[in-house]
């Protein structure tokens, strides 16, 4: 008799330990899904508080079914995949995104100044440049073999995207900043200056 209840209080205590820390993993994994959820939450048109809420739900359901893989001895790619999330590689795919979703939406956002309000009757046209004037903007076809000067870049900081070889790419003669053609055209229908060092162009 001693033994069946030394063996049920093990059990009960087994089961207290695993739901402890099944508790724990599960509060874990949903305060990391509280950050990820809100900044993706805030990036986009969910919300902030409502990014927060999916992602402590997504990250709970998460990290107990990676716990539970691991308990049952499933695949080692589930594992694999807690470790890419802890390293950040499976956060920066999906943050990354978000954040040059809020870049692209903070650039297009009509920037009013004092100026702008004051004089809003007055029809004194766009202040970003004409479309004559960007034709004489420089443009060159970019090659990655050819060797880039220290003031180049390798990717467009408006878009984030690196340069490809052939697309068309133009060099702001004042600064010397590069952009893809099509994304620094657009910039400067609406401003007349470089996006990055807001030097007039």
């Amino acid at each position: 008799m001693a033994d069946y209840e030394t063996g049920a209080l093990f059990t009960v205590m087994k089961k207290a330990v695993f739901a402890v820390i099944t508790c724990s993993i599960a509060l874990g994994g949903a305060t990391v899904g509280i950050i990820t959820g809100a900044i993706k939450g805030q990036t986009t048109e969910t919300g902030f508080l409502r990014g927060a809420g999916i992602g402590a739900v997504a990250g709970a359901i998460t990290a107990v079914q990676l716990m539970e893989l691991m308990v049952h001895g499933e695949s080692f790619s589930k594992v694999a995949l807690f470790c890419s999330l802890v390293n950040g590689k499976v956060f920066m795919e999906w943050v990354t995104p978000a954040v040059l979703k809020a870049y692209q939406w903070q650039i297009s956002t009509p920037e009013t100044s004092f100026m702008e309000i004051s004089d809003i009757y007055e029809n004194t046209g766009t202040r970003g440049l004409s479309q004559d004037s960007m034709k004489k903007l420089p443009t060159q076809i970019f090659h990655s073999s050819e060797a880039m000067g220290p003031c180049h870049e390798s990717s467009c900081t408006i878009c984030l995207e690196d340069f490809k070889n052939g697309v068309f790419i133009r060099i702001l003669p004042s600064c010397r900043h590069t952009f893809h053609l099509h994304c620094i055209d657009e910039w400067l229908t609406r401003h007349g200056s470089c996006p990055i060092c807001r030097e007039d162009v």
